[in-house]
């Protein structure tokens, strides 16, 4: 939830910091207070077990295009 305010400050500072983001979506958000559906932690860690295999895959081929000059090839 605090990607935006980092990314900010790193952008914003006197050498820029080159960023990326990643986020996994890993439960319902629960909007009605009258609803039956309730967030839980245990919902989170069950969705990151399940995509840890396809996360980690992206992130390696992610670090295996990037440049010594801080460039990067598409990925796609």
């Amino acid at each position: 939830m605090s990607t935006c305010p980092e990314v900010i400050v790193a952008r914003h500072g006197q050498r820029p910091i080159r960023c990326v983001g990643l986020s996994l979506i890993s439960n319902q958000c629960v909007m009605d207070y009258g609803s039956q559906l309730t967030a839980n932690h245990d919902e989170c860690l069950d969705a990151a077990d399940q995509r840890m295999d396809d996360l980690q895959r992206f992130l390696f081929g992610l670090i295996d295009n990037i440049s010594v000059d801080g460039s990067y090839r598409d990925v796609v």
